[in-house]
């Protein structure tokens, strides 16, 4: 009883340490949008992003702690993937990403108020219940690595609700990374979950949010042929690197 309250209390506070940041970031996005070359958005929005999520995690003391970050080459394209277990998912993959992303997002989240504007811009949408809109998102995608920009999606395709590790992912990620012949990165992130529910927004508490970044698989070579094999590689990596965060057999 006492911790439930303690959660809900917790939460009440989240939401108003939210609020404010959230109407100081929107104001930054809209500015960084407008005044950015198109070759440079997506790296300073990238920037203001993770920025914002330090600062928010800050003020409701959550600590984020993130293995092997300095596994990428700055220089290179990559498809990243991660688990998704919770809401707190999103900020940590900005601040855990260093190289500049497009993420995938529902379509919906765009016709959220005010807000809208900026995911519009900034995030790559699909409409995941249209087959054909889900074909135009890897197309887009497609585009965007060809321009020499790495997306970041989850490929479980919704949050994680279930007692499992990981959902059924979907083939999208790893079609899109064998298609454009990039580099797959590969987070799993463990705790978000405990620190607020993905069945109860009111859950929150204060606490540490593991990541681990696996090192790139490349698929230079692979065909669509591969995905299978491509996709159990990615699940393996996730479940086990999970399982070593929840049993503190990885020192981070």
């Amino acid at each position: 009883m006492f911790k439930n309250l303690l959660r809900y209390v917790f939460s009440v506070y989240a939401i108003i340490a939210f609020l404010p940041t959230l109407i100081i970031v929107y104001i930054i996005y809209v500015l960084v949008i407008n005044l950015s070359s198109k070759k440079n958005m997506v790296r300073n929005t990238h920037r203001v992003s993770s920025t914002w999520a330090r600062v928010f995690y800050a003020l409701i003391f959550i600590r984020v702690k993130i293995a092997n970050r300095n596994a990428f080459d700055k220089n290179r394209v990559y498809v990243f993937v991660s688990n998704h277990r919770s809401l707190l998912d999103v900020p940590v993959w900005a601040r855990a990403c260093k190289i500049p992303v497009r993420f995938l997002s529902k379509e919906e989240m765009t016709k959220m108020p005010v807000f809208g504007y900026v995911l519009k811009r900034v995030y790559l949408t699909v409409n995941r219940a249209d087959r054909n809109d889900r074909l135009k998102s890897i197309a887009k995608m497609k585009a965007t690595l060809d321009e020499g920009t790495s997306v970041f999606l989850a490929p479980e395709g919704t949050r994680n609700k279930s007692e499992n590790i990981l959902l059924e992912l979907k083939d999208g990620a790893f079609r899109l990374a064998i298609m454009a012949q990039v580099p797959i990165g590969v987070l799993t992130l463990y705790n978000t979950d405990n620190l607020l529910s993905p069945l109860k927004l009111f859950s929150m508490l204060p606490g540490t949010i593991y990541g681990i970044w696996e090192n790139p698989i490349e698929t230079k070579g692979m065909t669509e042929n591969d995905i299978p094999k491509l996709k159990e590689q990615v699940r393996v990596i996730m479940e086990r690197n999970y399982l070593m965060m929840k049993n503190k057999n990885l020192k981070i």
